[in-house]
């Protein structure tokens, strides 16, 4: 059953089989799992997104294993590109509106005297 479908990305369903030794097989996999890794709260994804939807193991002559995989690839949709509108120099800069150096007293109110300076401001 293929992976279910995440909100603003395509998928593409994947099945495959591999055959080598159990160590063979056993460094694909951690290959495989290095792709996506949590960093705290937050997911780390370095190279392709995806997900194991069912393995088995089958084995007609020691030492060599066959491995079937069904698996599914998460992909940016293709009007976003390889980048996402993305430039090396970041999101552009919207400038935003300068705020007052010192605030402002409301009109009919006295301004606040910062502590230490009480007899400063009479």
């Amino acid at each position: 059953m293929p992976g279910a479908a995440a909100p603003g990305l395509e998928t593409v369903p994947l099945d495959f089989s591999f055959e080598g030794s159990f160590f063979e097989l056993a460094d694909f996999f951690h290959e495989m799992k290095r792709f996506v890794r949590l960093a705290n709260s937050d997911v780390r994804v370095n190279g392709r997104l995806i997900s194991i939807d069912g393995l088995s193991f089958t084995s007609t002559a020691f030492p060599t294993l066959t491995a079937e995989v069904q698996a599914t690839a998460y992909l940016s949709p293709s009007e976003q590109g390889t980048s996402a509108g993305a430039t090396p120099a970041g999101p552009s800069a919207t400038p935003a509106a300068a705020a007052p150096a010192t605030p402002t007293p409301a009109p009919g109110t006295e301004a606040a005297v910062p502590a230490g300076d009480a007899g400063a401001a009479q």
